[in-house]
Order: structure tokens, then C-alpha cells, then sequence
């Protein structure tokens, strides 16, 4: 790989790697119409899969499960409220990298060295990875080391602040790793790599993007030194000094709140050579310990970061405005500084005293066939405080952007960026490694998620088999006794309707055949007499035939109906007689054996009327006596003496049906005075 490297022509190698974002991005916008299509039916899938057919089984029963969920949902909220990640601001200066090709190595320690301005202590140690796609591997992450230790050396002290030899960091992606320092004191801090990353198993990295040692707001690592057991330069590209440089895919550190402005631009001119500036008055000498340039962007060129960044500059000190005794804190004129996107470039001042801070640019940034100067903040750090804040801004010129007013000296130092508002190192880095740690979590606790019903879904599966195989035999059975009970209660209706032909039919045919035989012996043939017996006797037996199977066939459908029967069936039986029937209760349909005992009851009353009674006024009523039903049956036939009279089979019969309906039977008569039939009834015991 090395050899393949150093084949290639410059401009080549440069484009190989500073290109290779670019390519992504077109990729990415000829992709984009794809990926959203995608991107849709993934959330579609996502929301199927959200909630499976057996999610509210497994939050009743497993605690598991249900913590599982919590911790989803904490961490949801939790990275919600994190720092977003932000978007990669590499530029062509991508870090520091080492590597091995061929197999496997077995020993590859790498170690990096940076050696702070003095000793200090520390509150973090901040690791930065790179974003170079290698072959199938994306890019955030590439050569972010397996294994590795991080120490701080002081001159009597060391420190180990992390030791990942035993167990691997899960690789960060495009985000920091913020390693705690708790106050150890060092002028050193170093990395030392113990396991490559590879992403194929023929090529093993050891790649970092920056290194920043945290104390309070400032980063002292800044423009700091680096050396290295082993390292692979590569023209800018690659090499110690970018583990330091305050470039990396980072970027500025940002808030959630958008910008108002976008900071100072000076006018346009036409040759890259002029020379322009901008300076801060800070209000009084100040011991200065660094300056932040932060590079601005441009609405009409959103796609170019760093807009107005000068290509060449210089950046001063003094305490006079006129900067007649100017104090030189970084002098870049001789050479093109790599453009930083919208990382800050940090400028360390080493406590030098001065009111006063000015950038001058001496070569300009093209525009588009112009060039101008631009920044989006000027930042003056005394200690952990900016004091430039607010302060008043100076300028040679400035762009007038007429009702645009965007770009105005002011937005220098209003403590916004060119797109949200600015927010100090510590907490925005502590964000961001959190959001990797939280993502990281989130991933585990879906993975648990899906263990648990995957785990579920197939236990409940064959349980689900079981229990339906035991359903399916219990209501097989259940059915079976549903079927011997029907034969059951068909065998007791044919008992009835048998014994109800017997008490019906049997009886009226016997009543027949003794007539016709009497007819027979008699000297001349039957009298007329005994013929008529014949035929009415054979006309309510083909009734009594009739009411039994249309009480079978068609059977009433409601209260009403089976009221209405009992109507037509005194209509038919008191023919030639005066008779009335008063209905003053909605009555509910009977059941059917209900329905046949009250029937057949009505009609032997009815017909002992007919027969023994020589009436001529019949009264039929069926009304509420209280909690129960009366029907009674008045006539005012001859009567008789009901203790005198040996009960037939009239009377048994109708003791017989009012004891099967539960119900109580009354008569009352006397000769001469007519005749009373009542039946109380229980209507729950009708619907029974």
C-alpha cells in the first residue's frame, strides 16, 4: 500500500483522499431518490415491527422486556437532548495515521506524544476520529484503534487515564471519545495503540483526527507538538502537526439556537492580493492566552464551508488602535492556509498583554471571479472567558448588503456562528461522546428488545399450537355433549308428543271405535244419534292432531303469537256459543314445552265446557295477578257439585299440566250456578 501511495503522481494522492468526500457527495445525490424510497419503507417496516402481535402479552408477564422498553425509551429522550452530530467539516489536513498491510500483524504498538506549552492538570483527554472511506468501509471511524491507552507523563507523575487493552472500544464513527482526566498534572499526553482497526483483515490503521487535552473552556493542545514511534506523511494530508492543527470533522462547537447573522464580510474586490482587516477592541490590556477564528458560510454559496477564510493572514496584538507596536501571534503570509471549514483555528497568545486584536488578510479568498474576506466570529479568550464578547469591532471596509443585513462588523463578536450560536468546548464535547455512549446503549437495548420477542414469539408460538390443539379437543367434546343433549331432549319431545297422542288421540279413538261397535250390534244399523257422536269425535281428533304438529312445525314466534293461538283454538272449540277473551298482559314467549302444556291444558278445559257443561256464554281472561299470570275460564253452564264428582281424565290431565308448568289450579262450580277455572302461573317458570 505504501508503494501504491508513493507511485501516485501529487495532485493524485491529494485528490485520492481530499476528493473523496466530494465523489461521496455526488454519489449521494444521484442516490438520493433511491434512499428516500428506501428510507420510506424502512419507517413503514420500522412501524410494523414496532409493536409485534404478542407486545402487550410480553409487557404483562416479563420484566425484562418491560425494563428493556424503559431503557429504550430513556434513551430515546436522553439523545434527543444530546448535541447533534454534526456535519463533517474535514478538511484537506485529515490527521495523523500509521498502518501495516498483509496479514495479521502480531505486535504493531503504535504510540503518539503530545507535548503540551507546560504542565498542567487536566480535565479530559478528548480523541477525535477521521472520516476517509476505505473500499466498502463508509468512513467515519476509519483507524480509530481496537485497543489503546491513554497517559498523561508529568515530570515527577503518570497517569493512566484509560486502558481499552483488555476490552475494545466499540468504534465512535464520526464522533469524539471524551476521556476523563479528574485533575492528573502533565506537560505529556499519549496514546498508545495495542490493536489496529481493519476493515479487511489485510489492511490494519492506527488513525486519529485531532487530540485535544481539555482544562476549563480552552483546549491546550492546540498548535502543540506531537511526536510519534511510527507515523505515514503524506504531502498535508497525513502527518503529526494535523493531530493539532484544530482541524478535524467536527467543526465549530455548536448550540441548538439559529444564527440571526452571518458575521463580517469586507468588500468585494477583484485581485486575491489586496489587504484587508478587522480588529476587536477588548477595552483595556488584557493577558491574552488565545484567539479563535471561526470561518464563516455563505447563503449564496451553502455548499462551500469556510466562506471568506483568508487564504493568507496574520493575526496581531497591541495596545494601540493604529497597531503602531503591534505584537505577532501567528504570521501565516508566506504560505496558503488550508481552508478550516468551520473549525476553529485556534491562535495561541501565551498571556501576551493588549487591548487590542486584529486579523489582517493579505491574501483573499475567491468569491466567484472576486475575492473577499470573511469570518463569522473573532473570538479573544482570556483564561476560560471571551473577552471579545460584544465588544466593538473595527474594519478597513465593509460589505454593504443593502437590505440584507446579515453580514455587519457587529456579528463579529455576537457570539454566533454563521448558522447557530456558539457554546464552549467542554460541554458540547462531553454531548457528543455521551450521544456515541447513549447510541451505543440504545443498540444493545434493541437488540435485547428483539432477543426477547424473537425468544417469545416462538414460545408463544407453540404454546399457541398447544392451546389450540386443546381448544380444538375441548370443543370437540363440547360439541359431542351438545349433540347427545339434543338427542336427549329430541327423545324426551318424542315422549311427550307420544304421550300426548296417547292422551289425545288414543282417547278419542277408542271413544270411535266403542261407538262404531255399538253401531254395529245395534238392530238396524247405528242411530243417527251415535253417527254424529262418530263424526265429532273424529273432527277434534284431527284437531288435536292438527295443534300438535303445527305447535312442532310452527312453533309462535313471540308472546303475541302464541296468545293469538290460544284465540283461534277457542274460536274453533266454542263455535255456536257466546264467548269472550280479554288479553291485559304483554305476555313473553313461553318455551316450547311451556307453550304445549298451556295449549293442551286451554283446550281439555275448552272441551269439557263443550261437553259436560250445556253453557252458553263462555269468558276467557288472561291478566297480571300480582307477581303472577291468571288465566281463567268462566262458563255458565249447568255446574255441579265438585266434591261429589270423581275426577276423570279431564281433571287429571289438567292437574297434570299445571303441576308441570309449576303453576296452581283452582275450580270452583255449584249446580245451577255455572262453572270457574283458574290456573295461576309463574312467568319464569314459562320461559324455563
Amino acid at each position: 500500500m505504501r508503494a501504491e501511495v508513493a507511485a501516485m503522481p501529487p495532485r493524485v494522492r491529494v485528490e485520492a483522499v481530499v476528493g473523496a468526500p466530494r465523489l461521496r457527495r455526488r454519489l449521494a445525490c444521484a442516490r438520493r431518490p433511491v434512499t428516500a424510497l428506501v428510507a420510506l419503507l424502512a419507517l413503514a417496516s420500522a412501524a410494523a415491527e414496532e409493536r409485534p402481535w404478542h407486545d402487550p402479552l410480553l409487557r404483562a408477564v416479563s420484566a425484562d422486556y418491560r425494563g428493556a422498553l424503559v431503557q429504550r425509551e430513556r434513551l430515546r429522550a436522553e439523545i434527543t437532548a444530546l448535541p447533534e452530530t454534526p456535519r463533517n467539516q474535514q478538511s484537506g489536513r485529515m490527521g495523523f495515521q500509521a498502518y501495516r498491510t498483509g496479514r495479521a500483524p502480531i505486535n504493531f504498538p503504535v504510540w503518539i506524544e503530545v507535548e503540551l506549552p507546560e504542565e498542567a492538570e487536566l480535565d479530559a483527554v478528548v480523541l477525535v476520529p477521521v472520516d476517509a472511506p476505505h473500499r466498502d468501509f463508509p468512513g467515519p471511524g476509519y483507524g480509530f484503534p481496537l485497543r489503546f491507552r491513554v497517559d498523561v507523563l508529568g515530570v515527577e507523575t503518570e497517569s493512566t487515564l484509560a486502558n481499552y487493552a483488555a476490552q475494545a472500544l466499540p468504534n465512535p464513527g464520526g464522533l469524539p471519545v471524551w476521556i476523563a482526566a479528574k485533575g492528573a498534572r502533565g506537560r505529556r499526553v499519549r496514546v498508545t495503540m495495542t490493536e489496529p482497526w481493519t476493515a479487511d483483515g489485510q489492511f490494519f490503521v492506527f488513525a486519529l483526527g485531532e487530540i485535544m487535552a481539555m482544562r476549563g473552556n480552552r483546549n491546550l493542545a492546540a498548535g502543540a507538538r506531537v511526536t510519534a514511534s511510527e507515523q505515514f506523511e503524506s504531502l498535508a494530508i497525513w502527518g503529526k502537526a494535523n493531530l493539532t492543527d484544530g482541524q478535524s470533522l467536527l467543526g465549530a462547537p455548536l448550540g441548538a439556537a439559529r444564527s440571526p447573522s452571518r458575521g463580517y464580510h469586507s468588500a468585494i474586490v477583484e485581485s486575491a492580493d489586496a489587504t484587508k482587516w478587522v480588529q476587536v477592541d477588548l477595552g483595556e490590556p488584557t493577558a491574552i492566552n488565545e484567539v479563535r477564528l471561526i470561518g464563516a458560510s455563505g447563503r449564496i454559496f451553502p455548499g462551500r464551508p469556510g466562506f471568506g477564510f483568508p487564504v493568507r493572514f496574520k493575526v496581531e496584538a497591541a495596545d494601540e488602535a493604529d497597531f503602531s507596536r503591534p505584537a505577532m501571534l501567528a504570521n501565516f503570509t508566506g504560505t496558503d492556509f488550508p481552508n478550516p471549514a468551520s473549525n476553529p483555528v485556534v491562535v495561541p497568545a501565551l498571556g501576551v498583554r493588549a487591548r487590542y486584536v486584529r486579523v489582517t488578510a493579505t491574501k483573499l479568498w475567491e468569491r466567484a471571479e472576486n475575492f473577499t474576506f470573511a469570518l463569522a466570529e473573532l473570538q479573544v479568550y482570556a483564561g476560560d472567558r471571551n473577552v471579545a464578547l460584544d465588544r466593538p469591532v473595527s474594519f478597513l471596509d465593509t460589505y454593504e448588503s443593502g437590505a440584507n443585513r446579515t453580514w455587519l462588523p457587529q456579528f463579529l463578536t455576537d457570539d454566533f456562528a454563521s448558522e447557530q450560536r456558539l457554546v464552549e468546548w467542554p460541554e458540547w464535547l462531553r454531548g457528543l461522546s455521551r450521544r456515541r455512549e447513549a447510541l451505543a446503549e440504545l443498540t444493545r437495548a434493541e437488540q435485547e428488545i428483539f432477543r426477547i420477542r424473537e425468544t417469545a414469539g416462538e414460545r408463544l408460538a407453540d404454546a399457541l399450537w398447544l392451546t389450540g390443539a386443546v381448544a380444538l379437543a375441548g370443543v370437540l367434546a363440547l360439541m359431542s355433549r351438545v349433540r347427545r343433549a339434543r338427542e336427549r331432549a329430541l327423545e324426551c319431545l318424542r315422549q311427550r308428543i307420544a304421550s300426548d297422542l296417547h292422551d289425545e288421540i288414543g282417547s278419542n279413538l277408542g271413544s270411535i271405535a266403542l261407538l262404531s261397535e255399538l253401531g254395529l250390534h245395534r238392530f238396524g244399523g247405528p242411530a243417527p244419534g251415535d253417527l254424529e257422536e262418530i263424526r265429532r269425535v273424529a273432527r277434534q281428533t284431527a284437531d288435536s292432531m292438527r295443534d300438535i304438529v303445527e305447535l312442532i312445525q310452527r312453533p309462535a314466534a313471540t308472546g303475541d303469537d302464541f296468545v293469538a293461538k290460544l284465540r283461534e283454538i277457542a274460536a274453533r272449540m266454542l263455535a255456536g256459543l257466546e264467548w269472550t277473551f280479554e288479553v291485559g298482559v304483554a305476555l313473553e314467549l313461553p318455551s316450547l314445552t311451556a307453550q304445549r302444556h298451556l295449549l293442551l291444558a286451554f283446550k281439555e278445559a275448552l272441551h269439557n265446557i263443550r261437553k259436560h257443561a250445556a253453557a252458553r256464554r263462555v269468558t276467557i281472561d288472561f291478566l297480571r295477578d300480582g307477581a303472577q299470570l291468571r288465566l281463567r275460564i268462566v262458563d255458565d253452564g249447568t255446574g255441579f257439585e265438585p266434591r261429589a264428582v270423581v275426577e276423570g281424565h279431564g281433571l287429571a290431565n289438567l292437574r297434570h299440566r299445571a303441576a308441570a308448568l309449576s303453576g296452581e289450579l283452582s275450580l270452583e262450580s255449584a249446580p245451577g250456578r255455572g262453572t270457574t277455572l283458574t290456573l295461576l302461573l309463574d312467568p319464569s317458570a314459562l320461559r324455563a
